[in-house]
């Protein structure tokens, strides 16, 4: 049998703890880590057997973070441990419950990210140090044609009706051409990555962005900074604009774990949806 600790003793709580207290177990250990890593990384003399071990341990509070937070893994994980279910024998089959109803919702609820291919890990995917399962290159790639494709087609039903239909010229037309791509990526790729860390390209292939560190929403800073480079190259190069935002929303190609320059501009990254994060203070 595993010596290792199960993931309730890994982060202190009981087997029937709720989320909310699960969360706050995980919140203070993974603090109590990060702290220990900043304070050895700081020394004069860092230890670099020192630091890989706070960051093996970030990846398994995370990881038992990723598990115990969704239900549906929680009681597979509950099954393959051989924990005896709760006395009341409502802690999971109600959680259960709720999040087949909230699944049923995913299609209309922007909030609320997909979560259906929870059910088992790509055989593509990988898990960072941090503890954050990342999406095969074709599943990202994927998304990203995706609301490419819709933004392009939202652009030209947008603009062309209104430059040729309202016949505008010189100034009015300029004003449209740059204003709608703004628009767009306001109400497209902020405002939705903000609220649920989804885009439709992103809903649709059941991934998601969230803060590297925490693994959890990102923040209204984090998701703009993600934008800023497309929005003033479109604005600024228009049609080699569009290129360049092109090339800056794939270049997650270019490195094994998939840290596209905007992931590293807002300190995110997409990972797959497999939990319902949170948006931590």
């Amino acid at each position: 049998m595993s010596a290792e600790p199960t993931h309730y003793e890994l982060l202190g709580v009981a087997t029937d703890a709720p989320k909310d207290d699960i969360r706050a177990a995980y919140q203070d250990k993974l603090t109590d880590v990060r702290d220990h890593r900043a304070h050895e990384e700081a020394s004069k003399r860092p230890s670099d057997s020192v630091i890989q071990a706070a960051r093996d341990e970030e990846g398994r509070l995370r990881a038992a973070w990723q598990v115990l937070s969704d239900p549906v893994q929680r009681q597979r994980y509950d099954d393959l441990v051989g924990l005896v279910p709760s006395s009341d024998g409502d802690h999971h089959d109600l959680d259960h419950e709720e999040d087949d109803d909230e699944d049923a919702d995913d299609a209309v609820d922007g909030d609320v990210p997909a979560t259906r291919d929870r059910s088992r890990r790509s055989p593509a995917s990988m898990v960072t140090a941090e503890g954050l399962e990342i999406p095969s290159a074709g599943r990202r790639a994927t998304a990203a044609g995706i609301d490419t494709i819709t933004l392009l087609v939202l652009y030209v039903v947008i603009v062309y009706p209104i430059i040729f239909g309202l016949g505008l010229t010189g100034i009015p037309a300029v004003i449209a051409g740059i204003g709608t791509p703004l628009f767009l990526i306001v109400v497209y790729l902020i405002v939705p990555t903000y609220r649920g860390g989804q885009t439709l390209g992103k809903r649709y292939t059941y991934t998601m962005v969230v803060d590297r560190a925490t693994g959890q929403l990102p923040t209204l800073s984090q998701v703009v900074r993600r934008y800023t480079v497309p929005a003033f190259a479109v604005v600024l190069l228009q049609q080699t604009g569009g290129l360049i935002a092109l090339m800056y929303g794939v270049s997650f190609l270019m490195n094994r774990e998939q840290v596209s320059l905007a992931d590293r501009m807002a300190k995110t990254a997409v990972v797959i949806a497999r939990y319902r994060p949170d948006r931590l203070a």
